[in-house]
């Protein structure tokens, strides 16, 4: 008889449940997402294969965004923030560039006046430099924002800190093309280091499929 019940229960117990991956908020580190093909992508984008390869948090106030530091299969590096926007999810791609390419893309001069804390129009003066990611011209909607940046960290089932500066505080500021698709994004941490990115807003349809790590 224990023989019979024991060959029973190995019958009938579950296996592992299989993790499953329907939405990219739900990424987790070692996970694959495959951009579409479509010709609407710049081609650092377009039909290309990312693994997840580490997740941070930046808290602008009580809100918390997580960022997915996203590399390709030629190491090309791109982090993917998922933003709420009149209603509807939108997948905001941002590439950093160093002070090289910034001086590529815009007058220098023009370009340090984002930092006044005084909204300004920016234009591009070569929108070739990087294919797809550039917009003819800007409008900040954001100077000196405090923000609070926590490398590594991934407050999605936990609790964040309960002390709003407990982050490596940073001035963030950012502009806008009039379509909404393109932005400039700049943070500057204590110091004086800067980071520029160059971000594009796509809709969530371009991420054509997704993998959890245990199955990629």
């Amino acid at each position: 008889m224990s023989s019979f019940i024991k060959g029973l229960w190995s019958r009938t117990k579950k296996g592992p449940e299989v993790r499953r991956l329907d939405h990219p908020r739900s990424l987790q580190s070692g996970d694959l997402i495959q951009m579409s093909d479509s010709f609407g992508l710049p081609e650092r984008l377009r039909n290309q294969v990312f693994k997840v390869v580490g997740i941070s948090t930046s808290q602008f106030e009580h809100s918390f965004d997580t960022t997915f530091s996203l590399q390709s299969q030629s190491d090309n590096t791109v982090d993917l923030t998922i933003e709420e926007e009149g209603g509807r999810q939108i997948a905001a791609f941002s590439f950093e560039i160093g002070p090289e390419v910034v001086a590529q893309i815009f007058d220098i001069e023009e370009f340090s006046e984002i930092f006044d804390e005084i909204s300004t129009t920016l234009k591009a003066k070569d929108v070739s430099v990087i294919d797809g990611l550039i917009a003819n011209q800007y409008d900040q909607i954001s100077a000196g924002e405090r923000g609070y940046y926590y490398d590594g960290k991934d407050y999605r089932e936990s609790a964040p800190p309960e002390s709003e500066g407990s982050g490596e505080p940073f001035d963030y500021f950012c502009l806008i093309n009039k379509e909404e698709t393109h932005a400039i994004e700049a943070e500057v941490y204590e110091g004086g280091e800067t980071e520029v990115y160059l971000t594009l807003y796509r809709e969530l349809t371009d991420i054509k499929d997704l993998w959890p790590a245990e199955t990629a």
